[in-house]
């Protein structure tokens, strides 16, 4: 195989590999669009006609969404970390390892 088709066979699969892992992340959707409708019931005591001395809510706290850092640079990091990894080990293994091993002619 020459040079040219090992270089677009290897960027053919790294733009693969990218595309597979960024997939997921594309297709991430945000939650909170619609709330789910309560279905359980709840019974209020007659009024004596007191007053509470400090009114309480009954708020949810909201959740926070995660931080567009985390969401999108994390997994790219990830991503970039492995891709680092594994474009290390095959030039490791052309330059060092494939001239360690010759081929003698008799």
């Amino acid at each position: 195989m020459k040079r040219i088709g090992r270089m677009a066979a290897a960027f053919l699969t790294l733009s693969m590999l990218m595309l597979v892992f960024a997939l997921p992340v594309f297709a991430a959707s945000e939650e909170g669009d619609e709330a789910p409708a309560d279905s359980t019931s709840t019974t209020v005591a007659p009024s004596s006609g007191l007053d509470p001395a400090v009114e309480v809510t009954d708020e949810e706290a909201i959740a926070s969404d995660a931080d567009w850092t985390y969401r999108y640079l994390v997994p790219t990091g990830l991503l970039l970390a492995v891709v680092v990894a594994v474009l290390t080990s095959i030039r490791y293994f052309t330059n060092v390892v494939r001239k360690r091993y010759r081929i003698v002619e008799e």
